[in-house]
């Protein structure tokens, strides 16, 4: 049966668990009136009694009275959705973002990520779900509760933070913020716990460059996205990579926003190699006459197990400067790979990389294609995103695990071949900044509610 969008209110009776529906809805949901339910959110089950609102009876309006609302945990009255399953009547979903550093603070539950948080959150709005944020040790596994921070509007348009005991959610989110964070004994004890549940979790983790590689790169679907990569990259692994290729990058293999990444470059007719990095406080370029020094330099504060040697790509340029795409894709409620955006970013000047950290700018994808390509723009956007979806599907099926949302970043070289650099879990949000791009930055927000209720069978 499909869900049922209803208007939720508590009736203040406290001494019996039931549920009143209007006399249509109750046919509907083929229940009878002072019939005992089970009746469900999230993890929890009680039974309740059904109770039919005659004076209603074509309404959309459920009332819950204060014993089940305490009984299950909801936490607040409005639009929400009714299934019946089987023999139990499910109210939700229950959707929970699990992070790490939430504090006793309801200005701030989230210290200088609490923006980030509230605009995830903002996304509820006409969706009929129940959507909060929470961390590991908010959990009582033995009740199946769970203490959260819920973003609730005000008659006046703007948000509070409330906090309220509620049910473990139909799915969570993983929005871990850091790979130090994810070592936690706490999360790495939660994680386990949520294993034995079904529950499903999505985007759990970070990934490792050379780990997606080796799942990529031997995929006969999309290898041809994938530069020649190698791990650990020793004197004769660069010497033999820039006899074949005019430029060559060493990256992390955990790296993120371009920390760490060396540029090498070898000119035609010109006798040594260009190298350049970001050091923290600015762009760095050396010139050296034989492979061997350079490599002494790069290694001489970095550890080469810690590194991954690239073939480079010679992307298009715009104004003179490389860029490349930050595609962000999400899982829909039909459990398909959507393109929800498409950002150009653009090299700042002498940048190794284009990270906006390093001077980089943030374009439309759409606008910078127009202005190359003119009326080819649209079949070169869809190159992009069919490669995208590809890669991604690939990715899902090669990690096994559900995956609602990536960030690829994707170039078009100068025979107009698309090529993926990297995939992101947990792919950052900064390029929605741009002020062109905040449509895409709502339906990015709104896939990601939809895929939830995907999972949780809503």
């Amino acid at each position: 049966m499909e869900s049922i969008r209803v208007r939720l209110r508590f009736l203040s009776y406290p001494h019996v668990s039931g549920i009143i529906l209007p006399s249509q809805l109750c046919q509907k949901l083929q229940l009878r009136p002072r019939q005992k339910v089970k009746i469900s959110l999230g993890k929890r089950e009680v039974v309740a009694t059904v109770f039919q609102d005659r004076r209603n009876p074509e309404g959309n309006v459920v009332k819950i009275t204060t014993m089940l609302k305490t009984d299950l945990g909801i936490p607040h009255s409005g639009l929400i959705q009714l299934k019946k399953e089987e023999e139990t009547l499910r109210i939700g979903p229950a959707i929970g973002i699990v992070t790490t550093g939430l504090r006793q603070n309801s200005r701030q539950p989230i210290g200088q990520r609490t923006s980030f948080f509230q605009t995830l959150l903002q996304a509820q709005e006409g969706k009929g779900v129940f959507y909060f944020i929470f961390e590991p040790n908010d959990v009582d596994w033995e009740t199946n509760r769970v203490n959260a921070w819920f973003l609730r509007s005000t008659k006046q348009g703007g948000y509070v933070w409330r906090k309220y005991k509620t049910a473990l959610p139909d799915v969570v989110y993983d929005r871990i913020p850091s790979r130090s964070a994810e070592r936690h004994e706490a999360v790495q004890a939660f994680k386990f716990k949520l294993a034995n549940y079904s529950m499903p979790m999505f985007n759990q983790g970070f990934f490792n460059k050379w780990g997606i590689h080796q799942l990529l790169y031997p995929n006969p679907e999309v290898n041809e996205f994938i530069p020649e990569t190698y791990s650990s990259p020793n004197l004769q692994t660069l010497r033999t990579l820039l006899r074949k290729y005019p430029i060559v990058y060493l990256k992390p293999k955990n790296g993120s926003l371009g920390y760490g990444i060396v540029k090498i470059v070898s000119s035609p007719g010109v006798k040594g190699y260009a190298v350049t990095y970001h050091n923290g406080s600015g762009n760095v370029s050396r010139r050296f006459t034989n492979i061997t020094a350079l490599y002494q330099h790069v290694f001489r504060t970095r550890r080469a197990s810690a590194y991954l040697a690239q073939q480079g790509i010679s992307l298009l340029t715009f104004q003179g400067r490389p860029f490349d795409f930050r595609v962000h894709l999400h899982k829909n409620l039909q459990n398909e790979w959507v393109v929800s955006c498409m950002a150009a970013k653009v090299a700042g000047s002498g940048s190794v990389t284009t990270h906006v950290r390093t001077g980089g700018t943030v374009i439309p994808g759409d606008e910078l294609l127009s202005y190359l390509f003119g009326k080819q723009k649209t079949l070169m956007t869809e190159r992009v995103s069919q490669a995208a979806i590809r890669l991604a599907s690939a990715i899902e099926q090669a990690k096994g695990m559900d995956l609602g949302e990536l960030g690829l970043d994707m170039g078009i070289d100068k025979h107009g071949h698309v090529w993926m650099f990297e995939a992101n879990s947990k792919p950052g949000r900064s390029i929605f900044k741009h002020a062109r791009l905040k449509k895409a930055d709502q339906e990015s927000r709104s896939l990601l509610v939809d895929y939830s209720c995907y999972l949780a069978n809503f």
